[in-house]
C-alpha cells in the first residue's frame, strides 16, 4: 500500500512538472499570438484555466501527502499493538508451559511484511479437560477458593467465573 502511494505521489510530481512546461508554453505563445483570438483560444483565459488547475493540483498533492501520513502512523499502531500481544502470548506460554499452535502461512506472511518477530513453535495446545487429567494435589503450596472468598469478590467479576474452573486455573498456574 505504501509502494501505491508512492507511485501516486511521484505521478503528481509528474504532472506538476507538466503543467509548469505547459505554463511556459502558453507563455511564449501568448507573446508570439495576435490578441484577436475568439475566447476559448485566447492564451490568457488558458493560462487562467491553468492555473486553476495547478492550485487543485496542488491541494491534491498536499492530501496525498496526509494520507501517506495517516497510513504509516496507522500501520505504526498497528505493527505496536500487534507485537504487544504477541509478546504477551510468548510470556503466558513462558508462565503456563502451554503452547499455541503455529500460525497459518497467510499469518506468517502478515507477520513478516509488518516486521514482527514470529517463534516458530509446533506444538498443540492442550485442551482444559485434558490438562485436568493431571491434577496436582490441592496442597501444593496455594489455597483453593472457597464460596465464601468467591463472595467477596464484587458481583460483575464473579457471575464470570465458576468456582471450579477458577481453582483449576490456580492449579495451572502453581
Amino acid at each position: 500500500m505504501e509502494t501505491t502511494v508512492e507511485k501516486l505521489e511521484a505521478m503528481f510530481l509528474k504532472s506538476e512538472a507538466d503543467l509548469e512546461y505547459i505554463e511556459r508554453r502558453l507563455t511564449l505563445g501568448f507573446i508570439k499570438s495576435e490578441t484577436g483570438c475568439p475566447a476559448e483560444e485566447n492564451p490568457a483565459v488558458m493560462l487562467e484555466n491553468l492555473r486553476a488547475i495547478k492550485a487543485k493540483h496542488v491541494a491534491l498533492c498536499s492530501q496525498v501527502k496526509e494520507i501517506a501520513a495517516a497510513q504509516k502512523e496507522s500501520m505504526d499502531s498497528i505493527r505496536h499493538n500487534l507485537g504487544g500481544a504477541m509478546e504477551l502470548v510468548q510470556r503466558f506460554q513462558q508462565n503456563t508451559d502451554l503452547q499455541v499452535q503455529s500460525l497459518t502461512e497467510s499469518e506468517r506472511e502478515s507477520a513478516e511484511l509488518l516486521g514482527l518477530a514470529v517463534s516458530e513453535t509446533t506444538t498443540e495446545v492442550p485442551t482444559l479437560g485434558a490438562a485436568s487429567g493431571h491434577q496436582q494435589p490441592p496442597n501444593c503450596g496455594y489455597e483453593e477458593v472457597s464460596d465464601a472468598m468467591l463472595e467477596e469478590v464484587p458481583l460483575d467479576v464473579r457471575s464470570s467465573v465458576k468456582l471450579a474452573d477458577l481453582n483449576m486455573f490456580y492449579q495451572h498456574l502453581q
